[in-house]
């Protein structure tokens, strides 16, 4: 951390997060961590450039096995029993609740309702041997271990292998294990259970003295088992995406709501889409290769026509819109032959076409909806260029009201809804200065959004709209400088820059303020007096309102007024 920050009241640089929270390193007690809430999933670009669930762990309440998420058959949870693999008191000792005869006791959690078929997923169990030293780890349709709990070893398989692909046990200390299993989905609902066991079996005789210790329950989609991540309800997980940071460092995304109104995003072989060909034909393949999430469930579409007019090659699901809205369509396409150009995102009217190349591209096109139906699909035609024919892969098909793109939002059987994200911490008066401060933002803006509102940034206010003072986006692109005092408006300004990196730094005292924008004064005022009773600080929000589609590298709060040779270094990228 520079000399600079070092006399900063509250420093967020995203790095740390967990459910509900982002950590700010200063100040140091947590009194500056930013609460954060987004009550649904979504996706983020992961230090490995792959889109990504977040959370990845896809199991609820992974350490509370006494929750009503987690199902207990002939068996008694006592929380917070033992020490956990993380030095923590958190982990449960599950028991038999009677006195069972030729029977078992386990603890199960449908994870997941929706699995793609085919698709591989990885469950992470973390276990330690109480009296009972053995246990069967199962995933569902026959997918069970029997393991070692004493020494961490593989017993045998439950039923014969089915559709496991591989396995693994770690020691992690204290006599606690880390066991894995991966698996490609047969079916659509995916357990993970743990199940007691005696002499490689489920079936034995158990007394309430027989018990076993469970902690850290994980699915992740994947091959591989990911870092386990702990969770409760898996809502209002922050996203630290690492498509914009700079050198390499994540970026804190935050977007509004938005709905992907298209069904199996990722399933083209679904009888959601239709095949339509005149002289032509097309081919579909499942899971043909990898996708840009990591795993093989991108699906091949082998296409061709005979060069003549009319002739084409079409896949679509139509979809019903309100005519006269905007629309933005955007879909992961690769071609795994030449560079085809094919056409996509039909409006109602007309096709965008586009020239497909060998890596993996998301496509993305905004229209408003000509008639009550559009489609998402893929075309090719005679009349659109030269191509006859196109050997694609294609993943993640999206279509949001929305006037541009947002992060990805996967579906299986019906629409899918990604809620606003919402980042603040209120009651933070002694963090703000009163009289004099400043406000610094290191943010990325990729998109222009042509919304009627002043779509949020960053703002410092009194828990109101009466007093406060930050940055917002023009509907039209660039940024918006307010300072608001008594609910009148003491200045406003507005940048020419609409798209990119932005270092922007607000400085107040009264009659006395500055803005800097990447090393360079902007704008001066000398008679705007300072909002009163500052204590709540917004990112990419007005008070829970506002959202604007923006990624936070750096957001710092100042107690005092700066130089403005300060604030130059300060903003300088």
């Amino acid at each position: 951390m520079s000399d600079l920050l070092n006399s900063a009241s509250l420093v967020l640089i995203p790095s740390g997060y967990k459910e509900d929270v982002v950590y700010s390193p200063v100040p140091t007690d947590g009194s500056g961590d930013l609460s954060f809430t987004r009550a649904s999933n979504g996706t983020r670009v992961n230090s490995a450039g792959l889109v990504e669930d977040c959370p990845w762990n896809l199991a609820q309440q992974s350490e509370t096995f006494d929750n009503a998420g987690w199902v207990k058959v002939r068996a008694t949870i006592t929380a917070n029993d033992i020490t956990a693999p993380n030095g923590t008191l958190t982990a449960d000792k599950l028991s038999a609740n009677a006195t069972l005869t030729s029977s078992f006791f386990f603890v199960s959690q449908d994870v997941i309702t929706n699995a793609i078929i085919g698709q591989p997923y990885t469950a992470t169990l973390y276990a330690k041997a109480g009296t009972v030293a053995q246990m069967m780890m199962y995933l569902g349709a026959q997918n069970g271990i029997y393991w070692n709990l004493s020494n961490g070893q593989f017993i045998s398989y439950y039923n014969g292998v089915q559709n496991i692909t591989s396995y693994n046990s770690e020691s992690v200390g204290d006599g606690w294990y880390k066991f894995t299993i991966s698996m490609n989905a047969t079916i659509t609902t995916i357990p993970i259970e743990s199940y007691s066991a005696k002499s490689g079996s489920i079936v034995a005789n158990y007394t309430t003295a027989d018990n076993y210790y469970l902690w850290g329950a994980q699915l992740n989609i994947g091959a591989t088992a990911k870092p386990y991540f702990p969770t409760t309800d898996r809502l209002n997980v922050p996203r630290l995406t690492y498509q914009n940071g700079g050198g390499g460092c994540p970026s804190l995304l935050l977007e509004k709501q938005s709905t992907n109104i298209v069904s199996y995003s990722e399933q083209f072989d679904n009888v959601a889409y239709t095949v339509a060909t005149n002289n032509g034909s097309l081919t579909r393949t499942a899971n043909y290769g990898f996708s840009p999430d990591g795993t093989q469930n991108a699906d091949r579409l082998q296409m061709s026509i005979t060069p003549a007019t009319n002739n084409y090659s079409q896949l679509y699901q139509l979809l019903t819109v309100t005519s006269g809205q905007t629309y933005t369509w955007s879909v992961y396409i690769k071609s795994l032959s030449g560079t085809p150009t094919i056409g996509w995102a039909y409006d109602g009217s007309n096709w965008q076409n586009i020239t497909v190349t060998t890596e993996w591209v998301r496509y993305t096109r905004t229209a408003t909806a000509t008639s009550i139906n559009i489609n998402a699909d893929f075309l090719l035609y005679h009349n659109i260029g030269t191509s006859s024919s196109a050997d694609i892969l294609v993943w993640g098909y999206q279509i949001e009201q929305s006037s541009y793109p947002t992060s990805y939002i996967p579906t299986t059987s019906s629409s899918a809804t990604r809620v606003a994200d919402e980042c603040y911490k209120t009651g933070i008066s002694s963090l703000i200065g009163q009289t004099e401060g400043v406000m610094f933002c290191d943010f990325n803006i990729t998109e222009i959004e042509p919304d009627p509102n002043y779509l949020m940034v960053a703002n410092l206010s009194d828990n109101s709209l009466i007093n406060r003072l930050g940055f917002s986006r023009v509907p039209s692109g660039g940024i918006h400088i307010y300072v608001i005092v008594s609910g009148a408006s003491q200045f406003t300004f507005n940048t020419t820059q609409t798209t990119g990196r932005f270092k922007l730094a607000i400085t107040y005292k009264a009659n006395d303020y500055a803005v800097y924008l990447n090393g360079t004064s902007i704008y001066t005022n000398t008679s705007a007096p300072v909002p009163s009773s500052m204590s709540r600080f917004d990112l990419g929000n007005l008070l829970n309102s506002f959202q604007s589609k923006v990624t936070i590298n750096e957001a710092v709060i100042f107690k005092t007024r700066l130089t403005n040779a300060e604030l130059a270094s300060l903003t300088t990228i």
